[in-house]
């Protein structure tokens, strides 16, 4: 009479092996994937939304057809010249005045410089106006353009330059960017959870 082969005690049980993978494990590795993707379109979306304004120069056609004070010859003909002003206008209806140049003629060109780039995307408009103490005067109205901008007797060139801060604020103003983030925020959540091993149950 043989004896059977008794079983190796020591030889892994299968199922356990499987359930060695805990689901906080799991969790954590597809948190890890979702975080990698979203510091990648960050990085992407603000780098294709990083170029801003930084400078904007308006040029008058025609000296006779500026907006005058008075036409009254010899008269405080200095004083007579328009106060241009420009107002940047952004998608969230908030007006940028860039300062005026008081009593300037713009035939030689007046130029605008922005202390902080704008981005080119939140530009809806770039208004010229006459300054005055109670409302000013609009003169005309024109969207933003990489080429030179022709509008009544005014030609607008603009500058732009490109910024990791405008790329990144531009992102963050989004849909996409503010689902993203929320994203990346539950995320580092659920690792922090696993870390430190909660139970919320």
């Amino acid at each position: 009479m043989t004896d059977e082969p008794e079983s190796d005690s020591q030889q892994p049980d299968p199922q356990a092996v499987k359930s060695s993978v805990s689901p906080w494990k799991i969790t954590s590795w597809i948190c890890c994937l979702v975080i990698i993707g979203s510091v990648l379109a960050c990085v992407v979306i603000a780098a294709m939304q990083s170029e801003g304004l930084k400078e904007v120069k308006v040029t008058a056609l025609d000296a006779a057809a500026e907006p005058r004070d008075h036409d009254i010859p010899l008269i405080r003909q200095k004083e007579a010249l328009p106060d241009y002003e420009l107002l940047i206008i952004t998608q969230d209806l908030i007006g940028y005045k860039l300062g005026a140049k008081p009593n300037t003629s713009a035939t030689e060109g007046l130029v605008w410089k922005l202390k902080k780039p704008i981005g080119i995307h939140d530009i809806i408009g770039i208004r010229l106006q006459d300054q005055d103490k109670l409302l000013s005067d609009a003169l005309v109205e024109v969207p933003f353009s990489r080429d030179p901008v022709v509008a009544d007797n005014y030609r607008f060139e603009f500058q732009t330059v490109y910024s990791a801060q405008v790329g990144l604020e531009s992102f963050f103003q989004t849909p996409i960017g503010l689902a993203i983030a929320f994203a990346f925020v539950i995320a580092v959540l659920l690792i922090l959870v696993n870390y430190f091993n909660l139970d919320f149950n």
